[in-house]
């Protein structure tokens, strides 16, 4: 490794230094610490974006430092943007992680719901328990409807900042309150219903699976049948034609 290198990888770790989960909270606490606290979207957007284009752009100064020349001049950029865009993309990935886990907990709850209800529990109560049951991100969010229910507020309120996943749970519930009909049956159904959804949504990931796993595959044999067999055949009716 040439000494040209060392500075991009010295940057690239106080990068990755400055990104690790045990800097961000070394830094919350330092801002709780505060007398007066930073709005939450300078607080949370700014460094975190901030915190993204600082390990991109190590990244990008090691590549470019690492390649050299007018080649690395062009690379940094490059590998500064693609990093910049995957780091965002994983940190987005966190709310796809949340709304799988609801739809996978949802079944669950509706279940354990529906055994409260049919045993005379109300449905705060219900809710309650049900929220301290299940894990989170779904039980705190039970929870909370539960809380706005015991404060007095109309169900139709208390359901109304709940993620889009939770939105059919609601729509039971709020319909079985106003109408006085048995939640039960309805909350047995959905539970179903969400469990067929998760076994189709498994399925079409292990189709898609087995078709990446193919792809290597296919990238490998498909340039060596051109290079055996179609370019041979070419060449030799190109020299034939030209003679």
């Amino acid at each position: 490794m040439t000494g040209a290198a060392w500075p991009g990888l010295l940057a690239l770790a106080a990068a990755v230094l400055v990104w690790s989960p045990q800097a961000r909270l070394t830094a919350h606490r330092v801002r709780s610490l505060r007398p007066t606290p930073e709005p939450a979207g300078v607080a949370s957007v700014g460094p975190t974006r901030r915190r993204r284009w600082l390990l991109a752009g190590a990244a990008g100064v090691a590549a470019g430092l690492l390649v050299g020349g007018l080649s690395g001049a062009a690379v940094a950029p490059v590998v500064a943007v693609v990093g910049e865009r995957w780091l965002r993309t994983t940190e987005e990935g966190g709310g796809a992680d949340d709304r799988t886990t609801l739809l996978r907990e949802l079944p669950a709850a509706c279940d354990l719901l529906g055994v409260c209800l049919s045993a005379g529990v109300p449905v705060g109560t219900a809710l309650a328990a049900v929220g301290a049951a299940v894990p989170a991100p779904l039980g705190p969010h039970l929870a909370g409807v539960a809380a706005l229910a015991r404060l007095g507020a109309e169900p139709r309120r208390a359901w109304a900042d709940v993620p889009v996943e939770l939105a059919a749970l609601g729509r039971v519930l709020v319909r079985a309150g106003e109408s006085g009909a048995a939640a039960a049956p309805a909350l047995r159904a959905l539970a179903a219903d969400s469990r067929a959804s998760l076994r189709a949504g498994t399925e079409a990931a292990v189709q898609r699976a087995g078709v990446w796993v193919l792809a290597p595959l296919g990238a490998c044999f498909l340039p060596a049948f051109v290079c055996l067999g179609v370019a041979p055949l070419v060449l030799g009716i190109a020299a034939e034609v030209f003679r």
